[in-house]
C-alpha cells in the first residue's frame, strides 16, 4: 500500500522522532508481546496433544521443533525435577507466559502512547504559535470558527493517529508476523493456502481507503462550518435574540449538522467494509482447512494438537490483517485531516526583523510619515496616497473622515500590523522597518472602539503580559483610569473574573480597564481608535477624563468620530480618499469653512435635529374657530 507512505503521513510521523527513547522500547515490549502470543499457540497444542491425554501426561512436553535441523526444545528441561509432571508444567507455563506479557503490554503501550501523545502536543503548540504569528490580514480572510475547528478538531483526529493507533499498529503488526511464522511452522502448505486469498481484501481496503481521504477532508471542512456558525451566534447572541432569529439560526446549524453527518457516513461505510471481508475470507477458509486437516490426521501427517493451535494462529493472523486494514484506511482519513493542518503550518508569519534589525531606543522628537502609500494585496487601488506628516513628541494629532477614508489603516502601519507599500515612517529618524518588531511594539499603546477583555480577573486583564507588577503600580494605574472606585464594587475586587470579552462589566467600565492596562503599559506612544464612540454620555465622561490622564506626556494619535472629543487636539488632519486634504488646529479649520467645517456642521445639525423638540403654545383663538 504505497500510498501509506505519502509525504502527508511521512511528516506527521515526523513529529514522533523526538521521543524515540520512549517509543523504541515501546516497539521492543510489543515485539515481546506478539512472541508471547506465539507462544500461546504453542500451549494450545500441548494442551490438545499431552495435557489432555492422561496417557502422556507424564511424558516430555516437545516446546518447539525446528523443520530445517529436526531439533526438538522441550519444556520440561526449563523446569527443577520435582514439577516435571506434564500438567504441572503447562499451567505453570502459561501463567508465567500471560504475566510477562500483560506486564510487557502495558508498559509498551504507555510508552509508544506518550510518544504520541507528546508528538500531538507539540503539533498544536505548532500550529497555535503559526496562526497566532500571521499578520493582521490573516484573521480577515479566515474565519474563527474554521482557525478554532483546525487547531481543536482537526489535530485531535491526528492524536489517534499518533497514539492509540500507533501502539496498536506495531502491536498488530509484530503479533502477524510471529502467527506467520507459527503457521508456517505448523504446516506450510496450509499456511500457503490461506495466504492466496489475502489479495482479495487487500485491493478493496487500498481503494477505499483514497475515499475515505477524500471524505475526510469534506468532513472536516463540514465540521469547520459548524464551529463557525457556533462561534459567530454564541459571541452574537445579543442580535440572534434581539431579532428573534434562534429558530433561523437553529435551522442553519441543523442542516451544516446534516451535510456533516453524509460526509462522515460516507468514510464510515467505506471503513467498516474490511471486518466483513475478513469474516467472509475466513468462512472460505476454515471449512477448507478443516477438509484438508481430516486427511491429514486420519494418515498420521498431523495431531489434532497441530490442527487446533494451527486455527487459533490464522484467527490471531486475520485479527492484526482485520485491524491494520482499519488503522491503514483511518491513516488515510488523518492524511485528509492533516492536508489543513500543513496548510497553516506551511504560512509565512507575520514577517520577522529584517536581518541587523536594532532595538528601537525610547521616543524623544518626532514620528514622521514620509510620502506614505498602501495598498492591500488583494486589492492594487491604494488605501492610502503620499501621505506626509509629523507628530512631535507629546503632541495630539487627530484623524477625521468618513467611514473607508483610511484613517484606522493610518495607525495601523504605525505598529507595523502592515508594511508600507511605498514611503518610509520614520521614529526619530530611524526607519522602523529597519528595527525589531518587539521593541518597537513595546513603545505603543492602543485603545480601540471594541477592547478585547479576556476570560480572566481584572488584575490579570489589567497586567496582561506583565508577570511581577507590585500592586501598588496596578492600583495607580487603574485610580488613573478611574476605574479602581468600581473594580473595589466587584464581588472579588480585582480577582473578579469578567466573562468573556468583559460581558460582565458595562462598555464604560470596559474601556476604562483597557485604559489602565495602556496606563500600567506606560509606553510614549498612544493610538486611541474611536475609544468613546458607543459610550452614554456618562460613561464617556469618566472614559474622557480616564483618557485625557493617559495621554499625559505621550505622543497620541485619535481617531473620532465626534468631532466634540478632538477639539482640543494640537493638530487635526482629514483624510479623504486615502489622503491628506486638511490640516490645523479646530478654529482653523472651521474658519476654513472645507471639508472639516461642513462635517462639523453635519454632525451638530444631526445633534440638534435628535434633540427633544420645546413644547408649542397653543393659539386659543384659532382653537375657538
Amino acid at each position: 500500500m504505497p500510498s501509506l507512505l505519502s509525504p502527508q503521513l511521512k511528516r506527521l510521523f515526523g513529529y514522533v522522532r523526538p521521543y524515540l527513547y520512549r517509543l523504541v522500547p515501546g516497539v521492543v515490549l510489543m515485539a515481546f508481546v506478539a512472541l508471547a502470543e506465539g507462544g500461546v499457540a504453542l500451549m494450545i497444542k500441548l494442551a490438545v496433544d499431552f495435557v489432555l491425554n492422561p496417557g502422556v501426561a507424564s511424558s516430555k512436553l516437545p516446546l518447539l521443533t525446528i523443520p530445517w535441523s529436526g531439533q526438538v526444545f522441550y519444556l520440561n528441561d526449563y523446569f527443577p525435577a520435582r514439577i516435571h509432571n506434564g500438567a504441572t508444567i503447562f499451567a505453570i507455563s502459561l501463567v508465567i507466559l500471560y504475566l510477562a506479557k500483560a506486564i510487557a503490554e502495558y508498559l509498551g503501550t504507555t510508552q509508544i502512547q506518550y510518544s504520541g501523545l507528546a508528538a500531538v502536543t507539540d503539533l498544536r503548540n505548532q500550529v497555535y504559535a503559526r496562526v497566532i504569528r500571521q499578520p493582521i490580514g490573516f484573521f480577515q480572510q479566515h474565519p474563527t470558527g474554521r482557525l478554532i475547528s483546525t487547531a481543536i478538531n482537526d489535530v485531535e483526529r491526528v492524536r489517534y493517529a499518533l497514539s492509540e493507533w500507533l501502539a496498536d499498529l506495531f502491536q498488530k503488526s509484530f503479533t502477524f508476523v510471529v502467527f506467520v511464522a507459527v503457521l508456517l511452522g505448523i504446516n506450510w502448505k496450509m499456511a500457503l493456502g490461506c495466504a492466496l486469498l489475502l489479495p482479495l481484501v487487500a485491493w478493496p481496503v487500498n481503494k477505499f481507503g483514497r475515499k475515505i481521504r477524500r471524505s475526510a477532508e469534506d468532513s472536516q471542512t463540514r465540521l469547520g462550518d459548524l464551529s463557525q456558525i457556533l462561534q459567530e451566534t454564541v459571541s452574537g447572541n445579543r442580535v440572534v435574540k434581539a431579532f428573534g432569529m434562534e429558530d433561523f439560526e437553529i435551522r442553519k446549524f441543523r442542516e451544516a449538522a446534516r451535510k456533516l453527518l453524509r460526509e462522515n457516513m460516507r468514510w464510515v461505510r467505506a471503513g467498516v467494509i474490511t471486518g466483513p471481508l475478513m469474516d467472509l475470507l475466513g468462512a472460505i477458509a476454515i471449512p477448507l482447512l478443516l477438509l484438508y486437516a481430516r486427511n491429514q490426521i486420519r494418515h498420521q501427517l498431523m495431531t489434532e494438537g497441530q490442527f487446533f493451535a494451527f486455527l487459533y494462529a490464522m484467527f490471531n493472523t486475520y485479527m492484526p490483517l482485520k485491524r491494520t486494514g482499519y488503522i491503514y484506511q483511518q491513516l488515510q482519513a488523518v492524511r485528509g485531516v492533516s492536508a489543513q493542518i500543513f496548510a497553516y503550518l506551511d504560512r509565512e508569519e507575520e514577517k520577522s526583523d529584517q536581518p541587523g534589525a536594532r532595538p528601537l531606543a525610547p521616543l524623544t522628537h518626532e514620528i514622521e510619515y514620509a510620502n506614505v502609500s498602501f495598498a492591500y494585496d488583494d486589492d492594487p487601488s491604494p488605501v492610502l496616497d503620499g501621505i506626509s506628516l509629523q507628530a512631535r513628541k507629546g503632541e495630539v494629532i487627530a484623524f477625521v473622515g468618513s467611514s473607508g477614508a483610511g484613517k484606522t489603516t493610518l495607525v495601523n502601519l504605525l505598529p507595523r500590523f502592515y508594511e508600507v507599500t511605498s514611503g518610509a515612517i520614520r521614529i526619530d529618524g530611524v526607519d522602523i522597518r529597519d528595527v525589531t518588531i518587539r521593541s518597537l511594539r513595546e513603545q505603543i499603546a492602543m485603545v480601540t472602539q471594541e477592547n478585547i477583555l479576556f476570560f480572566d480577573t481584572v488584575w490579570n486583564n489589567i497586567c496582561y503580559g506583565l508577570t511581577t507588577v507590585p500592586k501598588e503600580k496596578v492600583v495607580a494605574a487603574a485610580q488613573a483610569a478611574l476605574a479602581h472606585d468600581f473594580i473595589l464594587e466587584l464581588p472579588q475586587g480585582y480577582d473578579t473574573v469578567i466573562g468573556e470579552r468583559g460581558t460582565r462589566l458595562s462598555g464604560g467600565q470596559r474601556q476604562r480597564i483597557a485604559i489602565a492596562r495602556a496606563i500600567l503599559k506606560d509606553s510614549p506612544i498612544l493610538i486611541l481608535d474611536e475609544a468613546t464612540s458607543e459610550l452614554d454620555a456618562e460613561s464617556e465622561m469618566y472614559v474622557q477624563k480616564a483618557l485625557a490622564n493617559l495621554m499625559v506626556g505621550r505622543t497620541t494619535f485619535v481617531i473620532a468620530h465626534r468631532l466634540a472629543t478632538i477639539r482640543r487636539a494640537d493638530r487635526i488632519l482629514v483624510l479623504e480618499d486615502g489622503q491628506i486634504r486638511e490640516c490645523g488646529t479646530h478654529t482653523e479649520l472651521i474658519a476654513r469653512g472645507g471639508i472639516y467645517a461642513r462635517l462639523h456642521d453635519l454632525q451638530f445639525a444631526d445633534d440638534d435635529m435628535l434633540a427633544p423638540a420645546e413644547p408649542v403654545k397653543q393659539n386659543v383663538a384659532s382653537d375657538s374657530l
